[in-house]
């Protein structure tokens, strides 16, 4: 008995090891629609239409017709030569759509990100360019600003020299200026002393010279 049911267990894996592996996954092909009946004939009832791209499960094959399960749990019989392991051109292109939508719009974001770090850079640029000007302007006044300082140090030397020169010369005509009125001075004072002397002596003269005549007169 126990022998009997391991026999039947195995045999029943069997099965679905051979369910398994002959399910397959193939799509309808590039038809409008396909019928599924309920069984591998025409003289079976349509349970369904299949449209074009329609996904479905193949559960067994038989002559011309294949068993299979759509999406929906829904199971019937088409032909099989409506059927193929191959997506059709119509799903693969609609696939293919969907795929590229978001990639079309990751480039437009990527491109639209392009143009701002564009525009960015310019901006950079030309700030850049405008920072170099003034750089060079202010080196160049600089450079000016240095020249106009040299000549500054210079003429200041030069006036310091000359106002120390002019104070030296101040100095020395202050000195002459004393030397000449003293000069004056005591050349007046002798010419002065001399015409007293002369003034006094003409009067001792002349006093002299009048007792001699009235000392002759009285003779």
């Amino acid at each position: 008995m126990k022998k009997i049911t391991i026999l039947a267990l195995s045999c029943f894996l069997s099965v679905l090891v051979a369910a398994a592996a002959l399910a397959e996954t193939q799509y309808v092909n590039d038809l409008m629609e396909v019928t599924l009946r309920s069984g591998p004939g025409q003289d079976y009832r349509i349970k369904k239409m299949l449209k074009s791209g329609q996904e479905l499960e193949v559960l067994d094959t038989e002559e011309k017709w294949s068993n299979v399960r759509v999406p929906d749990g829904t199971t019937g019989w088409v032909f099989s030569k409506y059927v193929s392991p191959q997506k059709p051109d119509s799903l693969a292109v609609k696939e293919m759509r969907e795929e590229i939508q978001p990639l079309r719009r990751k480039v437009q974001s990527l491109t639209e990100e392009n143009q701002r770090l564009i525009k960015r850079n310019q901006e950079l640029s030309n700030s850049l360019e405008k920072t170099r000007a003034e750089r060079d302007q202010a080196k160049s006044d600089y450079a000016a600003l240095q020249e106009e300082s040299k000549d500054y140090l210079k003429l200041r030397e030069q006036h310091e020299a000359m106002k120390k020169e002019l104070e030296e010369k101040n100095q020395r005509i202050q000195t002459l200026e004393k030397q000449v009125s003293n000069a004056f001075m005591s050349a007046g004072l002798k010419w002065f002393l001399a015409g007293a002397g002369v003034l006094i002596l003409g009067m001792i003269l002349g006093r002299t010279a009048a007792g001699k005549k009235k000392r002759t007169g009285l003779r």
